[in-house]
């Protein structure tokens, strides 16, 4: 009598994976139509690059004791680094996992161009406000960018509390908010600038 063949079932396919819609990194997307990202952790700071809504961002970190400023690149452009503001920035995740960074310095450039640093920086006391003084100095032909051409990085007390707070002006002065009632002792340091970069930053005499 012949054999009687027996019907093998068919293999299972197994699943393909399911790409998971969060990414594995902490992130973000721009809220606002246009955004500013800057090469460092303040809105006078020299623009680095322009995001748009609904960019996909990895945020890397905040600047420490200025939580208010992100440090981050776009998933499509992760070698351009720079600073924006974190209200521009729709974030759902758990937000421990964005690190303090306590150098505004990461990606801020220094001009190639033969300026010195700033000279004459003086500072003086009232009350609560400290006003920085310095003495102007002239751009060579071309080199306006067009944005504020001084900064002052300061580590103040204000409202209570010991904050980074990135200052810029076009004038040869400005006044910082400075109380005394922090433990930490205030300092800061002043540059100038062209389209190119910053000059060497100066220790201010903080009064």
């Amino acid at each position: 009598m012949a054999d009687t063949l027996t019907p093998t079932s068919s293999p299972t396919r197994t699943p393909s994976a399911t790409l998971s819609p969060t990414p594995n990194f902490v992130w973000g997307v721009i809220n606002v139509a246009m955004a500013s990202c800057r090469f460092g952790p303040g809105s006078g700071y020299l623009l680095r690059t322009t995001l748009y809504r609904g960019d996909l961002l990895e945020i890397l970190g905040h600047m420490q004791l200025n939580e208010n400023w992100w440090f981050l690149h776009t998933a499509e452009k992760p070698t351009i680094n720079c600073w924006v503001s974190q209200e521009l920035v729709d974030f759902n995740g758990d937000r421990s996992r964005i690190y303090p960074i306590d150098d505004p310095h990461l990606v801020l450039p220094f001009t190639s161009q033969p300026y010195d640093a700033l000279k004459g920086v003086s500072a003086s006391r009232t009350g609560n406000v400290v006003t920085v003084r310095w003495e102007p100095f002239d751009y060579l032909p071309g080199d306006d960018s067009l944005q504020d051409k001084y900064l002052v990085e300061a580590w103040v007390c204000q409202n209570g509390a010991f904050v980074f707070r990135a200052y810029t002006t076009n004038n040869t002065s400005i006044g910082i908010q400075d109380e005394a009632a922090c433990d930490e002792q205030s300092y800061a340091r002043a540059f100038g600038s062209d389209k190119h970069g910053y000059t060497s930053w100066v220790r201010v005499p903080w009064p």
